[in-house]
Protein backbone atom coordinates (compact mmCIF):
# COMPACT_ATOMS: atom_id res chain seq x y z
CA UNK A 1 0.00 0.00 0.00
CA UNK A 2 2.93 2.36 0.68
CA UNK A 3 4.09 1.69 -2.87
CA UNK A 4 0.63 2.66 -4.20
CA UNK A 5 0.65 5.86 -2.16
CA UNK A 6 4.12 6.81 -3.35
CA UNK A 7 3.23 6.07 -6.95
CA UNK A 8 0.05 8.11 -6.77
CA UNK A 9 1.86 11.07 -5.27
CA UNK A 10 4.58 10.81 -7.88
CA UNK A 11 2.03 10.91 -10.69
CA UNK A 12 0.29 13.91 -9.14
CA UNK A 13 3.60 15.69 -8.70
CA UNK A 14 4.48 15.13 -12.32
CA UNK A 15 1.09 16.51 -13.40
CA UNK A 16 1.48 19.58 -11.20
CA UNK A 17 4.97 20.34 -12.48
CA UNK A 18 4.42 19.22 -16.06
CA UNK A 19 6.39 21.65 -18.24
CA UNK A 20 5.16 20.35 -21.56
CA UNK A 21 5.08 22.30 -24.80
CA UNK A 22 2.56 21.80 -27.56
CA UNK A 23 3.95 21.78 -31.06
CA UNK A 24 2.18 21.50 -34.36
CA UNK A 25 -1.07 22.90 -35.66
CA UNK A 26 -3.79 23.34 -33.06
CA UNK A 27 -6.48 24.67 -35.37
CA UNK A 28 -8.95 22.08 -34.08
CA UNK A 29 -8.29 23.21 -30.50
CA UNK A 30 -8.71 26.93 -31.14
CA UNK A 31 -11.20 28.98 -29.17
CA UNK A 32 -13.18 31.71 -30.93
CA UNK A 33 -12.50 34.98 -29.13
CA UNK A 34 -14.46 38.07 -30.22
CA UNK A 35 -13.50 41.43 -28.70
CA UNK A 36 -15.98 44.31 -28.96
CA UNK A 37 -14.14 47.50 -28.03
CA UNK A 38 -13.57 51.23 -28.62
CA UNK A 39 -10.34 52.88 -29.73
CA UNK A 40 -10.27 55.45 -26.89
CA UNK A 41 -12.01 53.50 -24.14
CA UNK A 42 -9.71 53.28 -21.06
CA UNK A 43 -10.95 49.80 -20.13
CA UNK A 44 -10.47 48.59 -23.72
CA UNK A 45 -6.93 49.93 -23.75
CA UNK A 46 -6.16 48.28 -20.42
CA UNK A 47 -7.52 44.95 -21.66
CA UNK A 48 -5.44 45.03 -24.85
CA UNK A 49 -2.21 46.17 -23.24
CA UNK A 50 -2.32 44.14 -20.03
CA UNK A 51 -4.31 41.01 -20.91
CA UNK A 52 -5.01 40.19 -24.55
CA UNK A 53 -1.82 41.14 -26.38
CA UNK A 54 0.65 39.81 -23.77
CA UNK A 55 -1.25 36.50 -23.71
CA UNK A 56 -0.83 36.15 -27.49
CA UNK A 57 2.96 36.34 -27.35
CA UNK A 58 3.43 32.80 -26.05
CA UNK A 59 2.03 29.38 -26.81
CA UNK A 60 -1.59 30.44 -26.32
CA UNK A 61 -1.52 32.28 -29.65
CA UNK A 62 -1.92 28.85 -31.25
CA UNK A 63 -5.25 28.34 -29.49
CA UNK A 64 -7.14 31.51 -30.48
CA UNK A 65 -9.34 32.50 -33.42
CA UNK A 66 -9.40 36.23 -32.77
CA UNK A 67 -11.93 38.75 -34.11
CA UNK A 68 -11.54 42.42 -33.21
CA UNK A 69 -14.63 44.63 -33.54
CA UNK A 70 -13.88 48.37 -33.02
CA UNK A 71 -17.30 49.89 -32.47
CA UNK A 72 -18.52 49.52 -28.89
CA UNK A 73 -21.39 51.82 -27.92
CA UNK A 74 -21.31 53.80 -31.16
CA UNK A 75 -24.41 54.36 -33.29
CA UNK A 76 -24.84 54.57 -37.06
CA UNK A 77 -27.36 56.56 -39.09
CA UNK A 78 -27.78 57.15 -42.80
CA UNK A 79 -28.22 60.78 -43.89
CA UNK A 80 -28.81 61.36 -47.62
CA UNK A 81 -26.80 58.27 -48.44
CA UNK A 82 -23.94 59.13 -46.08
CA UNK A 83 -23.12 57.13 -42.97
CA UNK A 84 -23.06 59.24 -39.80
CA UNK A 85 -21.53 57.86 -36.61
CA UNK A 86 -21.81 58.94 -33.00
CA UNK A 87 -19.15 57.42 -30.79
CA UNK A 88 -18.90 56.94 -27.06
CA UNK A 89 -15.85 59.20 -26.73
CA UNK A 90 -16.66 61.68 -29.48
CA UNK A 91 -15.75 62.26 -33.12
CA UNK A 92 -12.06 61.59 -32.53
CA UNK A 93 -12.91 58.09 -31.40
CA UNK A 94 -15.03 57.59 -34.53
CA UNK A 95 -11.91 58.28 -36.57
CA UNK A 96 -9.91 55.91 -34.36
CA UNK A 97 -12.48 53.16 -34.77
CA UNK A 98 -12.30 53.63 -38.55
CA UNK A 99 -8.51 53.52 -38.42
CA UNK A 100 -8.60 50.22 -36.54
CA UNK A 101 -11.19 48.76 -38.92
CA UNK A 102 -9.14 49.84 -41.94
CA UNK A 103 -5.99 48.30 -40.49
CA UNK A 104 -7.75 44.99 -39.82
CA UNK A 105 -9.02 44.91 -43.42
CA UNK A 106 -5.88 46.14 -45.20
CA UNK A 107 -2.89 44.70 -43.37
CA UNK A 108 -1.96 41.61 -45.40
CA UNK A 109 -5.44 41.90 -46.96
CA UNK A 110 -7.06 40.90 -43.70
CA UNK A 111 -5.67 37.36 -43.92
CA UNK A 112 -4.55 35.44 -40.85
CA UNK A 113 -0.88 34.84 -40.25
CA UNK A 114 0.09 31.33 -41.32
CA UNK A 115 -0.54 28.85 -38.51
CA UNK A 116 -2.55 31.34 -36.43
CA UNK A 117 -6.20 32.29 -36.07
CA UNK A 118 -5.51 36.01 -36.45
CA UNK A 119 -3.12 38.38 -38.20
CA UNK A 120 -0.13 38.92 -35.96
CA UNK A 121 0.96 42.18 -37.60
CA UNK A 122 -2.51 43.76 -37.54
CA UNK A 123 -3.03 42.77 -33.91
CA UNK A 124 0.33 44.28 -32.97
CA UNK A 125 -0.50 47.48 -34.84
CA UNK A 126 -3.88 47.81 -33.10
CA UNK A 127 -2.33 47.09 -29.70
CA UNK A 128 0.26 49.81 -30.35
CA UNK A 129 -2.48 52.31 -31.19
CA UNK A 130 -4.33 51.37 -28.02
CA UNK A 131 -1.14 51.96 -26.04
CA UNK A 132 0.10 55.19 -27.61
CA UNK A 133 -2.98 57.13 -28.74
CA UNK A 134 -3.61 60.41 -26.94
CA UNK A 135 -6.87 62.28 -27.48
CA UNK A 136 -6.10 65.79 -28.76
CA UNK A 137 -9.28 67.83 -28.81
CA UNK A 138 -7.79 70.90 -30.51
CA UNK A 139 -6.23 69.08 -33.47
CA UNK A 140 -7.32 67.03 -36.45
CA UNK A 141 -8.57 63.54 -35.43
CA UNK A 142 -5.66 61.72 -37.07
CA UNK A 143 -3.21 63.55 -34.80
CA UNK A 144 -4.50 61.56 -31.83
CA UNK A 145 -3.38 58.25 -33.35
CA UNK A 146 0.35 57.65 -34.05
CA UNK A 147 -0.18 55.35 -37.02
CA UNK A 148 3.28 55.99 -38.49
CA UNK A 149 5.06 55.12 -35.25
CA UNK A 150 2.98 51.98 -34.79
CA UNK A 151 3.53 51.01 -38.42
CA UNK A 152 7.30 51.29 -37.97
CA UNK A 153 7.23 49.25 -34.76
CA UNK A 154 5.16 46.49 -36.37
CA UNK A 155 6.62 46.62 -39.89
CA UNK A 156 3.39 47.66 -41.59
CA UNK A 157 4.29 48.71 -45.16
CA UNK A 158 0.96 50.16 -46.29
CA UNK A 159 0.17 52.65 -43.51
CA UNK A 160 -0.70 55.38 -46.04
CA UNK A 161 -3.45 53.16 -47.45
CA UNK A 162 -4.76 52.62 -43.91
CA UNK A 163 -4.75 56.35 -43.14
CA UNK A 164 -6.52 57.21 -46.40
CA UNK A 165 -9.07 54.48 -45.79
CA UNK A 166 -9.94 55.95 -42.39
CA UNK A 167 -10.57 59.38 -43.93
CA UNK A 168 -12.79 58.22 -46.76
CA UNK A 169 -15.79 56.07 -47.64
CA UNK A 170 -14.11 52.69 -47.09
CA UNK A 171 -13.47 53.55 -43.45
CA UNK A 172 -17.14 54.34 -42.94
CA UNK A 173 -18.12 51.10 -44.66
CA UNK A 174 -15.83 49.00 -42.48
CA UNK A 175 -17.00 50.76 -39.31
CA UNK A 176 -20.65 50.17 -40.29
CA UNK A 177 -19.82 46.48 -40.71
CA UNK A 178 -18.34 46.46 -37.22
CA UNK A 179 -21.55 48.11 -36.03
CA UNK A 180 -23.67 45.39 -37.62
CA UNK A 181 -21.55 42.71 -35.90
CA UNK A 182 -21.93 44.49 -32.57
CA UNK A 183 -25.69 44.93 -32.95
CA UNK A 184 -26.06 41.23 -33.78
CA UNK A 185 -24.44 40.42 -30.45
CA UNK A 186 -26.21 43.02 -28.33
CA UNK A 187 -27.97 46.31 -29.05
CA UNK A 188 -26.97 48.45 -27.34
CA UNK A 189 -23.75 46.98 -26.01
CA UNK A 190 -23.91 46.98 -22.21
CA UNK A 191 -20.23 47.29 -21.41
CA UNK A 192 -16.95 47.99 -23.18
CA UNK A 193 -14.94 45.97 -23.78
CA UNK A 194 -17.10 42.88 -24.18
CA UNK A 195 -15.24 39.61 -24.72
CA UNK A 196 -17.10 36.61 -26.13
CA UNK A 197 -15.82 33.02 -26.19
CA UNK A 198 -17.00 30.52 -28.80
CA UNK A 199 -19.76 32.87 -30.01
CA UNK A 200 -21.79 32.69 -26.78
CA UNK A 201 -21.86 35.79 -24.58
CA UNK A 202 -21.50 35.18 -20.86
CA UNK A 203 -21.11 38.19 -18.63
CA UNK A 204 -18.98 36.29 -16.13
CA UNK A 205 -16.53 35.22 -18.86
CA UNK A 206 -16.23 38.75 -20.20
CA UNK A 207 -15.55 40.13 -16.76
CA UNK A 208 -13.06 37.38 -15.98
CA UNK A 209 -11.19 37.97 -19.23
CA UNK A 210 -10.61 41.62 -18.35
CA UNK A 211 -8.85 40.57 -15.15
CA UNK A 212 -7.32 37.25 -16.20
CA UNK A 213 -7.61 36.50 -19.91
CA UNK A 214 -5.51 33.35 -19.61
CA UNK A 215 -7.87 31.87 -17.04
CA UNK A 216 -10.94 32.73 -19.11
CA UNK A 217 -9.43 31.32 -22.30
CA UNK A 218 -8.02 28.15 -20.76
CA UNK A 219 -11.39 26.96 -19.50
CA UNK A 220 -12.49 26.74 -23.16
CA UNK A 221 -9.44 24.90 -24.51
CA UNK A 222 -10.65 21.33 -24.92
CA UNK A 223 -7.36 19.50 -24.78
CA UNK A 224 -5.72 17.23 -22.24
CA UNK A 225 -3.32 18.07 -20.84
CA UNK A 226 -3.90 21.80 -21.03
CA UNK A 227 -1.16 24.02 -22.48
CA UNK A 228 1.62 24.71 -19.99
CA UNK A 229 0.56 28.35 -19.64
CA UNK A 230 -2.83 27.18 -18.43
CA UNK A 231 -1.28 24.85 -15.89
CA UNK A 232 0.91 27.68 -14.63
CA UNK A 233 -2.14 29.85 -14.11
CA UNK A 234 -3.18 29.96 -10.45
CA UNK A 235 -6.64 28.56 -11.16
CA UNK A 236 -5.23 25.27 -12.41
CA UNK A 237 -2.27 24.88 -10.08
CA UNK A 238 -4.54 25.40 -7.07
CA UNK A 239 -6.96 22.80 -8.40
CA UNK A 240 -4.16 20.28 -8.87
CA UNK A 241 -2.74 21.01 -5.41
CA UNK A 242 -6.10 20.48 -3.70
CA UNK A 243 -6.63 17.23 -5.60
CA UNK A 244 -3.18 16.01 -4.59
CA UNK A 245 -3.81 16.74 -0.92
CA UNK A 246 -7.19 15.04 -0.90
CA UNK A 247 -5.93 11.95 -2.70
CA UNK A 248 -2.93 11.68 -0.41
CA UNK A 249 -5.20 11.93 2.62
CA UNK A 250 -7.54 9.21 1.36
CA UNK A 251 -4.71 6.86 0.46
CA UNK A 252 -3.00 7.42 3.81
CA UNK A 253 -6.02 5.88 5.55
CA UNK A 254 -5.18 2.56 3.88
CA UNK A 255 -1.55 2.69 4.91
CA UNK A 256 -1.56 3.89 8.49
Amino acid sequence: MKFILASALLVIGVCAQHDHTHSGNHEHHRVNVDVYYESLCPDSRKFFNQQLYPSLQGELKQFVNLTLVPYGKSTTESNLGNLVFKCHHGDIECYGNKLHACALHNIERGNNTMGLGFNKVATGFVNCLMDKSVKKEDQEPQMSFPSNDCANLNQVPNVNIIDNCAKHHDGSTYLAQAGNMTDMLMKPLKSVPTIVFDKIYKMEDSQMAQKNFVKALCQYIKMSPKPATCLENSAYTKEISVTAILLAFVLSKFVF
